[in-house]
């Protein structure tokens, strides 16, 4: 990791030169300028009049700094055509897909409120060095910015042309620490491009909370519902500005106005687009291929942690798209993936672990492998689990327990739709009925307790979205609606105990596909399909190994 060296000193007084030109820039363009009473019109007439301004001090920068002046913080039309199309803010989601989130979110929320969205942060693994950056959902989904360090203020207003305003506080350009971290959207672009009525610089979120809490001080209290999340929950990060804003709030005495935020923009997550799907679906398709192609690598002698570097270039090289024949451009989309969570890959006993992630264990010949592994596509993830044998042939054993939950996965499955008038905990409760009557046939004298407690001891599905346990405030006891993303993943985990035939102990098996609910039964979608799930195209698929 490059350190700051002395000889930059000389150079850092020419950018600061430019950095207080930029800061001069944004105090004349973006104070005072972008009212939130003004009409659209006129804001987009202050929007057009400020990007000359800029341009020119950006000419002026790029001679001394073009790192900072031609660069997003994250891939734009402008800059990567082939990631963002046209009127897309972010790969796959158009300005108007997050103009309609917003519109929805508004009128969701009583008269009068006022949200507050707050990003992720930047963490870090050891002094100086960080992780990747992943923004929180609930921001992104909201906002499709996807830089550190920003809040967003949503501000039902009656006066305002959208009904609402959108106020941003964000990091400026500042090519001085953009050098080293990277480049930033900049506050311009949050108005530009992100459809921010206004945008500031984040350092003027304490002072202008103040201000805005004030204000809402004075409006009745049925009219002044501050909605934010202002604690953690699930484990989330707080930022110092969501800490800020608890400070005024209680300073204020306005707790009795305060509601959480996540919930209901969670309801609204809940229910996908079919652009959602369309990610979802790529996400799918890219974590299913890779799947093919672990299964056909896998070997005895293979350590579980190579298995998985196969698993994640395969998901990077499927988004590469060659140039045809008759000369076509090639497209490499390899930049949109990442690895949705951290991966299981289980073989032998460590599949009796739900969630082995240690991945460091020689295959063994005669095993399964319990493999838990998705892709992230453009921010939308995938989840699917399949279990096979290392050597690419099921034994008799293995065959039978394996088939009794791809049964039971195949019958939920069926049931994923609205027309079953079933929630996921009812699907839960008639998996557990029929993995005792599938193991029965095997020679299992399980009870539905010994299943529970014992043989299958997690829920069958989660709902799926951008986090990969989805919007986990919402009940899996409410029925299921169309376009909610679900998995179903039923498992088998038989311990070493003679009360279990012993053929099966020290197997864990489970199988994961990720569903789209249908209307009916016809509807339904299955978004892994190209993974290999029967016993039949698994060994098929392991088999082509040996023709190669």
């Amino acid at each position: 990791m490059a350190t700051a060296l002395p000889r930059l000193v000389a150079r850092r007084n020419i950018v600061a030169g430019v950095r207080q030109r930029q800061k001069q820039l944004h105090a004349c363009v973006f104070r005072g300028t972008l009212k939130s009473q003004q009409p659209a019109s006129l804001l987009h007439t202050s929007r057009a009049s400020s990007n000359s301004i800029l341009s020119t001090l950006l000419q002026t920068a790029k001679t001394k700094d073009p790192i900072t002046t031609q660069w997003h913080g994250q891939p734009t039309h402008e800059e990567r055509p082939d990631l963002v199309r046209k009127n897309e803010v972010t790969p796959g989601i158009t300005k108007e897909e997050y103009e309609a989130r917003r519109q929805s979110l508004v009128s969701a929320l009583p008269k009068g409120s006022t949200a507050f969205v707050f990003s992720s942060g930047t963490f870090f693994v050891s002094p100086h060095v960080f992780h990747g950056f992943r923004q929180h959902s609930d921001f992104y989904y909201l906002t499709g910015w996807n830089e550190p360090d920003s809040v967003a203020v949503i501000q039902q207003n009656s006066h305002a042309s959208r009904g609402y305003t959108l106020t941003m506080f964000v990091n400026p350009k500042d090519p001085e620490k953009e050098v080293w971290e990277g480049p930033r959207n900049g506050i311009s672009a949050a108005v530009s491009m992100f459809g921010a009525d206004e945008a500031w610089p984040i350092d003027e979120f304490s002072r202008r909370a103040a201000d805005l809490v004030a204000r809402i001080d004075d409006k009745p209290a049925d009219e002044g519902y501050i909605y934010a999340d202002l604690d953690s929950h699930n484990d989330m990060w707080v930022s110092p500005q969501c800490k800020e804003l608890k400070r005024l709030l209680k300073r204020d005495n306005l707790g009795a106005r305060i509601r959480r935020l996540s919930p209901d923009v969670q309801k609204l997550r809940l229910i996908k687009s079919d652009a959602e799907v369309s990610l979802m679906r790529e996400a799918g398709r890219v974590s299913g291929l890779a799947f093919t192609e672990i299964i056909r690598e896998s070997t005895p002698g293979m350590n579980e942690s190579m298995l998985q570097s196969v698993f994640e270039h395969a998901c990077k090289r499927t988004l590469v798209d060659k140039a045809s024949s008759s000369g076509g451009t090639a497209v490499d989309r390899s930049a949109l993936t990442r690895p949705a969570y951290v991966p299981v890959f289980a073989s032998g006993e460590h599949a009796l672990c739900m969630h082995y992630v240690l991945n460091s264990a020689p295959m063994r010949g005669g095993d399964l492998v319990l493999v838990d592994a998705g892709a992230e596509y453009a921010s939308y993830a995938s989840d699917i689990t399949r279990t096979f044998p290392v050597n690419g042939r099921f034994t008799d054993a293995q065959r039978d327990l394996y088939s009794a939950v791809l049964s039971v996965q195949q019958q939920m499955i069926s049931l994923c739709c609205v027309d079953s008038g079933y929630s996921l905990n009812e699907i839960h409760r008639r998996s557990t009925q029929a993995m005792v009557t599938e193991l029965k046939q095997i020679g299992f004298h399980a009870s539905a307790r010994d299943i529970d407690d014992r043989l299958y001891p997690h829920h069958i599905s989660h709902y799926l979205g951008m986090d990969v346990h989805d919007t986990v405030d919402m009940s899996r006891s409410q029925l299921l609606k169309k376009n909610m993303v679900v998995t179903v993943e039923p498992g088998i985990y038989v311990p070493y105990d003679d009360k279990f035939p012993k053929a099966f102990q020290g197997m864990g098996i489970r199988i994961e596909d990720d569903i789209v609910v249908g209307q009916s039964i016809d509807d339904i979608q299955n978004l892994t399909a190209l993974a290999p799930k029967t016993v039949e195209d698994i060994e098929a698929c392991a088999a082509a190994r040996q023709t190669k």
